[in-house]
């Protein structure tokens, strides 16, 4: 090795020396830093405070609008239109009374001229043969049976005395006035009138056009009430009260929809319940009344056939149970409640119903208690949690020691 390669070494052997020295000394006289104790592990959850105040149970559902009354428009006698009302067409409005078509009525004035003469001819003929059985009782009392014939003392006959004569002009007469009734209601059928108040489904008729008797013409419906059919789970029937007496005003239901980013209420009126449980699905229709849906109440539009609506029912709960968010509800019928220290308890409650937005508590929890609503990967019996909103516990914040000059 050369003289300046070991000249090399022993200054880099002597640099190390010193600054090992150096930095040992640094230590030695450097004051010791702070030791901090981890905080205790508090997930943040967010919590749910039951009120005393307990909410109504309310159960939802949806269904589709349709007239309480809908009827066709069918002639009873055919014929050309000769008018149709403006207002006979689908959407149109119209009121109880109104002529909606009128069919040429020249064959149907004629038949009921024809039977008015018809009836005065009977009416001829009867009084001809009243005349006649009257001569003939005159006749029969004045030369008695001999001078027809007959033995002495004999009974006239119902032919002589023209009694079938009589009842035969009198028949005559009672179908001639017969006949002149039907063509007179033939030309009363001739003009078509709204049974009610109401709105036009839809029309597939015009002036000009020949119509028979049956024929389908269009459809109208009554404005007065509307109905809903909802069909909601057999288990929830208990918490759904229904008026079968209409007239009283019914069980009020909240019924809404929206119209161009806007919601509308009605007030509805749960009137009565279907006939069975479907085997299948094991739902229930609930019939449900809109008094005069089809108004427009100032900004509110009015309703429209067939337009999807939502239905809420509402019921007081039972005494003593109280009502929670769906979500604080977990499998089980489990619940993690939050204790005054902020801890979980996880407890066993007692559930009356469990629905779509909430669930109705019958047992285990009272008002002022708080439950979460968040859901954690892993939860253990009084494990520490943290609701958001609250202040830090006093035990969450970080405990400071100091460390001892001969602590290393």
């Amino acid at each position: 090795m050369s003289p300046k390669t070991l000249r090399n070494l022993l200054t880099a052997l002597v640099v190390l020396v010193v600054g090992a020295a150096a930095a040992g000394m640094f230590v030695k006289l450097g004051k010791k830093p702070e030791r901090q104790a981890p905080p205790p592990s508090r997930p943040l959850v967010t919590a749910f405070t039951m009120a005393p105040d307990t909410e109504p149970v309310r159960v939802k559902s949806f269904g589709s609008v349709r007239a309480k009354r809908s009827v066709n428009v069918v002639p009873r006698v055919a014929g050309e239109v000769e008018f149709k009302s403006r207002h006979f067409e689908a959407g149109g409005y119209f009121g109880e009374g109104d002529v909606l078509l009128k069919i040429d009525d020249t064959d149907y004035v004629l038949a009921a001229e024809q039977a008015r003469a018809n009836v005065a001819q009977s009416e001829y003929q009867l009084a001809l043969a009243e005349e006649e059985a009257q001569v003939a009782q005159r006749e029969w009392d004045r030369i008695g049976s001999e001078g027809f014939g007959g033995e002495e003392g004999a009974e006239p006959t119902a032919l002589v005395l023209h009694e079938p004569q009589l009842k035969l002009a009198k028949a005559n007469l009672e179908s001639a006035k017969a006949a002149l009734a039907q063509a007179e209601l033939n030309l009363e059928r001739c003009m078509i009138t709204a049974p009610f108040d109401g709105r036009v489904l839809d029309s597939n008729v015009d002036v000009g056009q020949y119509i028979a008797p049956g024929a389908a013409l269009g459809t109208l419906f009554a404005t007065d009430v509307a109905e809903v059919t909802v069909s909601v789970p057999d288990g929830d029937l208990a918490w759904i009260t229904v008026d079968y007496d209409a007239e009283d005003g019914g069980v009020p239901v909240d019924v809404s929809a929206e119209f161009a980013g806007a919601v509308h209420h009605w007030e509805g009126k749960a009137v009565r319940l279907g006939g069975a449980v479907d085997a299948t699905s094991r739902l229930v229709n609930v019939v449900v009344e809109i008094p005069n849906p089809y108004e427009r109440t100032g900004s509110r539009p009015p309703l429209i056939e067939g337009m999807f609506v939502n239905v809420l029912f509402e019921s007081n709960p039972p005494d003593g149970a109280v009502v929670i968010p769906r979500s604080a509800l977990r499998p089980g019928d489990l619940v993690w409640v939050i204790d005054p220290d902020g801890n979980l308890d996880i407890r066993t409650v007692e559930v009356a119903r469990a629905g779509v937005d909430q669930a109705i508590i019958a047992g285990g929890l009272a008002a002022g208690e708080r439950v979460t609503t968040s859901n954690l990967q892993y939860v253990t019996q009084g494990m520490p949690v943290r609701v958001a909103g609250d202040p830090a516990p006093t035990s969450d914040r970080p405990a400071v020691t100091t460390a001892k000059d001969g602590d290393q």
